[in-house]
């Protein structure tokens, strides 16, 4: 069925891998909080090297340091303390900058409706329902929900307490994965896009901690595509907050 695009098919394979569950997307990988408790830091442990990363400064109240990829990926690691507000409402203001130097466009896609005219095809299986119309198709796999309309797709999924997001079009792609539990918190954002006038083509942040905070956020920026084989950066970022949340 032509509604079901590669692209499509592509954001559904991102998002069941969220479901086992993790957050893949052009390299970058970063698990749930999980339900050991993390610990609670008045200060970072910023090491001079790890992995592909070097330390290029670090501030005199340990609060936060920058480092440097091979390929000139940058990361920023803070400490952010939550005071009594919500994690996603902490990390907000993150969000929107890292949006405006990556500002993918989100085009929302609406559902299949079975009586809208069009050829339509349909397909139920255990475990897999595909509902589509021309270019416009509803997939649900393992309880993911996909809904595609040409080179646009919008992802949905749920796993326990995580919930994970994808928005993909030719502009670019928007991932969106929060695990914020009794214990521990954990959220992800990343943007991707090939067009953007800040010239970065990869932003965004993971923030872990204890529910209440204070949470350790490792925000990246990247101007080049970055390979899972070639470029440890993003998996260097996962081991530079579990040194400081696990020990």
């Amino acid at each position: 069925m032509r509604a079901i695009s590669f692209l499509a098919l592509g954001a559904s394979a991102l998002a069941l891998g969220a479901c086992v569950p993790t957050v893949n997307y052009s390299g970058f990988t970063s698990g749930t909080a999980g339900t050991a408790p993390l610990r609670s830091l008045a200060t970072l442990d910023c090491p001079a090297t790890e992995g592909a990363l070097t330390r290029l400064s670090q501030a005199p109240d340990g609060r936060s340091c920058d480092y440097e990829g091979w390929g000139g990926e940058t990361v920023r690691l803070r400490l952010v303390a939550l005071d009594g507000r919500s994690p996603a409402d902490v990390m907000a203001p993150t969000k929107a900058e890292l949006h405006a130097l990556v500002p993918v466009a989100v085009h929302g896609v609406r559902a299949v409706d079975k009586d809208e005219p069009g050829e339509h095809a349909d397909v139920d299986l255990p475990f897999f329902h595909v509902h589509s119309v021309g270019d416009r198709a509803d997939v649900k796999i393992f309880g993911v929900k996909i809904h595609s309309d040409g080179d646009n797709a919008e992802v949905h999924a749920r796993h326990g307490g995580t919930r994970t997001v994808v928005h993909a079009s030719r502009d670019g792609a928007e991932v969106i994965a929060e695990d914020v539990g009794r214990t521990n918190a954990s959220l992800v954002y990343v943007l991707a896009s090939d067009h953007t006038r800040s010239g970065y083509r990869a932003v965004g942040y993971v923030a872990k901690g204890p529910a209440a905070g204070p949470l350790v956020v490792g925000e990246f920026r990247a101007t080049r595509r970055s390979h899972a084989d070639t470029r440890p950066e993003h998996t260097d970022l996962d081991r530079l907050i579990d040194r400081n949340l696990k020990g």
